[in-house]
This record gives C-alpha cells, sequence and structure tokens, in this order.
C-alpha cells in the first residue's frame, strides 16, 4: 500500500460518522501529510492537547461567558501568536495544518481550524461560520453581540452588522446577504472548503499529482459530489489514466444528463472507450 493510499484510508476513518464525531484537526493534519508523508500527526494532536490544557487552566474559575471567549482569544492570537498571512496570503503552507502550527501563521479557513480545535478540547462550544471569501469562528453558547471572531485579523470580534461589511467589502453589491450566512457549519464542509483552496492553489501551479490527491479526499468525504468526479476523470485523462478516468466520467454521464457540459463530457466518455477498446471497457 502506498503512503498516500494508507493516508486517505485514515482520512476517511477520521471524517466519517456524524457531524460531531469529524476529528477535525486530525483530518486536517492528514490533509497536510498527503502533501509530505513525513508529518507525524499524532505528535501534532499531542502539541494541541498541550495547548489546550494551558488554556482549560486558564479558563478555570471564569464564569462569565463572554470573557471565556476573550481569554481564549487572547491565548490564540496574542500569546501563541497566531495571525493571518496577509504578506504571503497565497503560500500554499497556510493551507497545511503543521505548516501553520510551526509557524503561527495562516488565512481563514487554517486559522479557524486551529482556534475551533483549542477552543473545543479546551471546552468551549465554538463553530466555523462560512461567509461568502471570508471564514470566521462564532461563539455558540453566547446570545449577546458580539458573537464571531475574525481569526485572520487577530481574533477581532464582529457583531452581526460587522460580518455583514465584511462580505460588502469583499463582493460589494453583487452578493446579496442572506441570514443564514451566519450560521455554523460542519467539520467536513470545513475541510471541503480547505480542500478545495488547497486544489485551486495546485491547479494554478500546474501541479497535477497534489491536484489529485485533493479531489481523492473530497470524494473520501463526499463520493457522490459529481462535479468533483468529473474533475478528477477529466484530470485523470490527462494523466493518462484512462481506466480511471473512463469509470469517474462514466458515472458523471449517467448521473448528470441534463448537465450543461453533459456533450463535452460525453465525448470525453466515448473517446476513452474507443482508446481503451471493448475488451478493457
Amino acid at each position: 500500500m502506498s503512503e498516500f493510499a494508507e493516508t486517505l484510508g485514515l482520512f476517511r476513518e477520521a471524517t466519517a460518522g456524524p457531524p460531531g464525531e469529524v476529528a477535525l484537526a486530525r483530518a486536517a493534519l492528514l490533509i497536510a501529510r498527503g502533501e509530505d508523508d513525513s508529518v507525524d500527526v499524532d505528535a501534532y494532536e499531542q502539541r494541541l492537547d498541550e495547548l489546550a490544557e494551558t488554556l482549560r487552566v486558564r479558563l478555570g474559575g471564569i464564569g462569565d461567558g463572554s470573557a471565556r471567549y476573550r481569554v481564549a482569544s487572547e491565548f490564540v492570537f496574542v500569546e501563541l501568536g497566531f495571525s493571518g498571512d496577509e504578506d504571503r496570503y497565497d503560500d500554499h503552507r497556510n493551507l497545511l495544518l503543521d505548516q501553520v502550527l510551526e509557524r503561527r501563521r495562516g488565512i481563514p479557513i487554517s486559522l479557524a481550524i486551529v482556534h475551533i480545535d483549542l477552543c473545543q478540547r479546551a471546552g468551549l462550544r465554538v463553530s466555523g461560520v462560512g461567509l461568502p471569501g471570508h471564514i470566521v469562528v462564532r461563539a455558540d453558547d453566547l446570545t449577546e453581540e458580539p458573537r464571531f471572531l475574525d481569526v485572520f485579523r487577530g481574533g477581532a470580534p464582529l457583531t452581526n452588522e460587522d460580518c455583514r461589511r465584511v462580505v460588502r467589502e469583499t463582493y460589494g453589491r453583487h452578493v446579496d446577504f442572506h441570514e443564514h450566512f451566519l450560521s455554523g457549519v460542519t467539520p467536513r464542509q470545513l475541510l471541503q472548503r480547505l480542500l478545495h483552496n488547497l486544489k485551486a492553489r495546485a491547479l494554478q501551479d500546474a501541479d497535477d499529482d497534489r491536484a489529485g490527491r485533493a479531489m481523492d479526499m473530497l470524494l473520501a468525504m463526499f463520493p457522490w459530489d459529481l462535479d468533483e468526479l468529473r474533475d478528477r476523470g477529466m484530470l485523470r485523462e490527462r494523466l493518462g489514466d484512462y481506466p480511471a478516468a473512463l469509470s469517474d466520467l462514466e458515472q458523471y454521464v449517467r448521473f448528470r444528463a441534463s448537465a450543461r457540459d453533459i456533450r463535452t463530457v460525453s465525448e470525453a466518455v466515448e473517446s476513452l472507450r474507443r482508446h481503451i477498446g471493448p475488451e478493457s471497457v
């Protein structure tokens, strides 16, 4: 079994089951191990446990909910020094949790995973919120504002209106704000967003191997993501893995008969069948 095949199996286990049982940080570390098989997932998890235990001690005896979250924010962003990498935002290391833990730099999605994981291990109820173009963190057991944190900007507190402003600043009037933008997302959705970022960076860098690993992990979580099956099939065709490409693209054609690109994909399927030959199909 290849190193990546083993990592993919462990990732599938870490992301299986009910949403509350998904091991968010472990899964993110396995994504990093998919990029570099020397990443010691257990060692980084132990480091997170030790940091969370320090935070748990700090929170002991603090009864006020808002104060507890302020202490957590100061611990992560001031004492530990996690911050947004504004100078090298597109550096793909900002998407790899082992590198984020080493460098204390990241982008919203990776910093949110760190903050959520440490807070949850320390007993706080937090979740990620997937604003269009920007991930923030929400304190789930607070009702008063501000109850959101901008993890990319040093844990700055955000009100509902601040979140609206963030979306306006990113998209202007091209995106209408909806209240469901403030809803929490599941760990699998956070990991999906992380992997989509990794996939996009890899394709921009013309690194097909990295892009393929990201697609494999996305499909390990969501096996019937037909768009992802199509993308992986096209990539496999480009890499010359014709039987695997045909398998992916045939599923897309079978279950997405009314898709706008169905003619293009169907032509790719027919071309692959001719190339492979009937005895191999």
